[in-house]
């Protein structure tokens, strides 16, 4: 039996390497879930600081200590790619799901599990209390949940991350059941027999640097993700392809401030070209509400060519009503409009998840709301671009 004195040292090396996760995860404050994550990590460490502080130490309290699956998460956090941890999603409106690690644009996530092996076959064998979930239940859920929030209307992929081992017969039915696994294949410790599994059932040539970039982005988009031919154009978008300012004057200082910058960001990163190149080839659609507001805008606002430019769109764009597709799915119809998330901004992004469009937008800061809220949209986001020909005879001409 450990003494007083070892159990101490032990708890001391625990804290320790709790301080340690929250000194590696310091350069990744960008990450979405990220101080999340460190809370989680400075709870632990607080209750052994605790139990430290009590002198009192019994090796359970020490076995109980979430720093182990919270330092295998860390480690999968640190990798490339990672755009999200400790993501919540509903599946419905009484039962979330946690995913540990989201990656590849939200394309995989990843449950990392650390729990010895043979204790994860047991569980999955049924020998455990009653209302224990085992791995296979948890994959369950993480692939009904995917169905729900599918990434470029594709369901991400989910990975189950075994940073101790899995038995080869419980990695099998994981497999089959749609599971990436990965971590250390073990052979199984005993046999498992009657293990019963649920989910075993059978415009200018001449581009910048910058700009090039832009477009190769852009064409990693399109050509990755062939079986999307339908555009859905937000305000934002139409407002860019027929403001003077991309089509060729955005040679102006105005007495808006946000309009100069603008015009300094289209004389380095032409959003023009890259809009003609995204429309190349595909279907053009946008919502009642979307063309509305937009041609109240242009009325308002838009100068003779402008509006001309507008005239020219309309022809090229497919209006359709607000509630075309049918009814919105649970996530979406339940996303509440607060901050960044608009009523307008909902309505245009839902109708083209409605119609497995690609919705063309400036309005990232919904994206990242809705985002915030479990929801994610098939988006292809560009810089802003305001109307601006209205405002010319007050501005001053750059030569």
């Amino acid at each position: 039996m450990d003494s007083a004195e070892d159990l101490l040292l032990i708890l001391k090396e625990k804290i320790d390497f709790g301080y340690e996760l929250i000194h590696q995860l310091a350069p990744l404050q960008q990450i979405d879930g990220m101080m999340k994550l460190q809370r989680k990590i400075r709870q632990e460490i607080d209750f052994l600081k605790r139990l430290q502080k009590s002198k009192k130490v019994k090796i359970e309290q020490l076995s109980c200590s979430n720093l182990r699956h919270l330092g295998a998460m860390v480690e999968c956090a640190r990798r490339n790619g990672v755009v999200a941890v400790c993501k919540i999603f509903h599946i419905n409106e009484n039962t979330k799901l946690v995913i540990d690690v989201i990656s590849d644009e939200g394309k995989i996530w990843t449950k990392v599990i650390a729990r010895n092996p043979k204790s994860l076959s047991a569980l999955s064998a049924g020998k455990a209390s009653y209302g224990a979930r085992s791995i296979l239940d948890q994959a369950e859920d993480y692939l009904e949940c995917a169905k729900l929030y599918p990434c470029m209307y594709q369901p991400p992929k989910i990975v189950f991350e075994f940073m101790s081992g899995i038995e080869e017969s419980l990695a099998n039915k994981l497999k089959a059941a749609g599971i990436i696994v990965k971590g250390e294949i073990l052979p199984d410790y005993r046999s498992v027999v009657d293990c019963d599994n649920d989910l075993d059932s059978g415009e200018d040539e001449s581009l910048t640097d910058s700009q090039e970039s832009t477009l190769q982005e852009l064409s990693e988009c399109i050509e990755g993700h062939p079986e999307i031919n339908t555009l859905n154009l937000d305000v934002t978008a139409m407002m860019a392809v027929v403001s003077n300012m991309t089509n060729g004057h955005c040679n102006f200082v105005f007495k808006q401030e946000v309009l100069t910058q603008q015009c300094e960001w289209e004389t380095k990163r032409p959003v023009k070209p890259v809009l003609d190149r995204l429309f190349e080839g595909k279907t053009l659609v946008c919502c009642k509400t979307a063309w509305d507001d937009f041609e109240k805008i242009v009325n308002t606002l838009g100068g003779p060519m402008e509006a001309k430019r507008t005239e020219e769109l309309k022809q090229l764009v497919r209006v359709y009503p607000d509630d075309f597709g049918g009814e919105d799915d649970y996530p979406r119809k339940n996303l509440k409009v607060q901050g960044h998330v608009r009523k307008r901004s909902k309505i245009i992004f839902n109708f083209g998840h409605r119609i497995k469009a690609l919705t063309v937008s400036a309005n990232d800061g919904f994206v990242r709301a809705a985002r915030q809220q479990g929801v994610t949209y098939a988006a292809f986001i560009h810089e802003s671009r305001a109307l601006t020909e209205g405002k010319e005879p007050t501005a001053q001409k750059i030569l």
